[in-house]
Order: structure tokens, then C-alpha cells, then sequence
């Protein structure tokens, strides 16, 4: 038999406000000195931000580098001591090897074999999912540690998940948005720029990974309007904070390019289908040092002027937890 901790459950996704078992292994290849055996179950939101510091050298010569700041915010933590002591402090570990090389020591003897046992793991009811992006992520690991005096401790760590939460299915609507008049438009535009409206609708505004929705679009000019068509997007904002530090990440993702005539000369409606596509970035998320965010953007494009532009925000979890649930969505029965 070789020496090994194994860590094993039924599943790696744990459900928010219940326990879940989980075995820890040790085997012993030989009758063994051991200080302790202990286990951590830890989660966290990690979130990065990117920042310029300015330095100035013996010389005098001024020196400009990018740093990343890192911090976590805790969301759980558990300690487990399975077998053993508590783990020492620094002088007092150095002090004990000393005494355990002598035939001292704070320690027991471990017979060889497998050693087997149970932690219950347990996140709290409103525990963030877990994602990793650009900028932040959100984790859960359970480390294990086997304190050996003299010898290298043994460790192993096994990652688990906490599933996105569904959506109130009762609370997801359809979308409609006009574009204001001289909204988004500079002076100029307002002075010289086209008397334009448009309003665009979306049947819903939460959607999964490879989900198709329905949009519409429609375009009023009171005079002819020279129009290069219109570019639906869609977009993903990656906010991020970290030791007073901020940064953003920002995903785009081009889902149409309607063709327009050239010149309008009254109202002109559009229908077509969205496709919400695989993400560059994560799913929509929120955290306390963090937020992910998705919207749809549609652009009219029109020469020599600000191109006017809708912005509908959107939420999108991922596939699977619209497998079963779907078909409840208003309109899809």
C-alpha cells in the first residue's frame, strides 16, 4: 500500500444551507509519526485589479510599471481536526522536530493502513456561485494536511462547486426600449443631425447559454435618413475591486448586422433572432467586490454623426439550469 490521502464524495457540487458528506482517506505505507491530521473547507471571492505605480531609482530616472492587487473576501470556513493536535506555531514545530529527533516530541504513532474519515462540508444559504473570469472568480476547496514532525507534511486539495441559482421565473419579462429623442447625441447632432426615432423590443430578459430569443427593431425618421445599417451586439462588463484598486474587463460579441436601405423614407421594422452565443467571459454574477453584467446593444449606424444606441440589460445563467425549467418561461408552453 502506498502513502495517500484520497478525497471522496458523492458529488462535487455542494447545495447551499444542507450538509454534505465527505470521506478523507489517509494510508499509511508504514506505522507513522504524526503530529495531526486536519482539514480546511474554505471559499472565497478572489477578485484582481490592474494598476499603474510610479518609482524613482538612485538616479533620479523614474521608473512606471503595472502591478495587480489581489484580495478575497471570505465566504466560508471550516476547520476540522480528525486526528492529533492542533497545529503549532512556527518556533514551537522547530522546537518539537528538535525534540522528536531525540526520541521526544508531541506526536502519536499511526499504524500502516488506510485511515478513513467524514467532514460535512456546508456553505452558507446565500453563497455566490462558482465562475472564474477575466478579473475575479469565486471558489471552494477543502485542503487537507497531514503534520508530520521532521519529514515533509503531506497535503491534498479537492475543489468543489456551488451551482448558479435559477432565476424566479415569474419575475423574467419581456423587453421594450425607445430611443429618446436627442438622447446620446452631441451638440452638433442636436443642431444638425437627424430627427430620429427607434425603439427596440426583446421578448425576455434573462436567458441560458444557447438560447434563442426574438427581437424587434423600428426605425422613424420624419425626413429621408442616410443609414449604413444597424449592429447588434452584445456586450459583457467584468467590474472588479481589489485593495481600493478598480478594473474592468469587457466582452463583446457581434450577433447581427441588419441590412438597411441605403435611405429611409418612413418607418422600417425589423424581426430577427438572438442567439445568446459561448461567453469569452462568465455568466452574469454579482459579489461584494465584484459584478458581471450583460446587455444587448443596438447601433444605428449613421455617417458624420453619433451613432444612436439602445442598451438592454440582460441576465444570462448558464444551460443547465434551464434544462428542466424552460418550458415554464411565459410564451414557451
Amino acid at each position: 500500500m502506498k502513502k495517500e490521502i484520497v478525497i471522496s464524495s458523492e458529488s462535487t457540487t455542494l447545495v447551499r444551507d444542507q450538509e454534505t458528506p465527505v470521506r478523507v482517506i489517509v494510508q499509511f505505507d508504514r506505522d507513522t509519526k504524526v503530529r495531526g491530521i486536519r482539514c480546511r473547507f474554505y471559499g472565497a471571492e478572489k477578485t484582481e485589479a490592474n494598476y499603474t505605480a510610479t518609482s524613482t531609482d538612485s538616479n533620479g530616472k523614474k521608473k512606471t510599471e503595472t502591478k495587480t492587487a489581489t484580495e478575497y473576501v471570505e465566504i466560508v470556513s471550516q476547520d476540522f481536526l480528525l486526528q492529533g493536535a492542533e497545529r503549532l506555531g512556527f518556533f514551537s514545530r522547530l522546537s518539537d522536530s528538535m525534540a522528536t529527533w531525540v526520541g521526544g516530541g508531541k506526536h502519536e504513532v499511526i499504524e500502516a493502513g488506510e485511515h478513513e474519515f467524514t467532514v460535512n462540508l456546508k456553505v452558507p444559504e446565500n453563497a455566490p456561485a462558482s465562475f472564474k473570469g477575466n478579473k475575479c472568480e469565486v471558489f471552494y476547496k477543502l485542503d487537507v494536511n497531514v503534520d508530520l514532525p521532521i519529514k515533509v507534511d503531506w497535503y491534498k486539495s479537492q475543489n468543489f462547486e456551488v451551482a448558479a441559482q435559477l432565476p424566479n421565473l415569474d419575475a423574467v419579462k419581456p423587453i421594450h426600449i425607445v430611443f429618446p429623442e436627442n438622447s446620446n447625441r452631441s451638440f452638433w447632432d442636436k443642431t444638425f443631425g437627424k430627427d430620429v426615432k427607434f425603439e427596440f423590443a426583446l421578448d425576455r430578459d434573462t436567458f441560458s447559454l444557447g438560447e434563442c430569443g426574438q427581437g424587434m427593431l423600428t426605425v422613424e425618421s420624419r425626413e429621408p435618413l442616410k443609414i449604413d445599417g444597424v449592429r447588434v451586439t452584445l456586450v459583457g462588463t467584468e467590474n472588479s475591486e481589489a485593495q481600493g484598486y478598480k478594473d474592468t474587463q469587457v466582452y463583446r460579441h457581434s450577433l447581427h448586422s441588419i441590412d438597411t436601405p441605403r435611405i429611409l423614407t418612413n418607418n422600417s421594422v425589423h424581426e430577427f433572432d438572438i442567439l445568446i452565443p459561448k461567453l469569452d467571459g462568465p455568466c452574469s454574477q454579482a459579489g461584494k467586490r465584484f459584478d458581471v453584467s450583460w446587455a444587448i446593444e443596438v447601433r444605428l449606424k449613421i455617417p458624420w454623426a453619433t451613432d444612436p444606441t439602445i442598451v438592454a440589460p440582460i441576465w444570462i445563467v448558464p444551460k443547465q439550469l434551464y434544462a428542466d425549467t424552460f418550458n415554464k418561461l411565459p410564451g414557451t408552453e
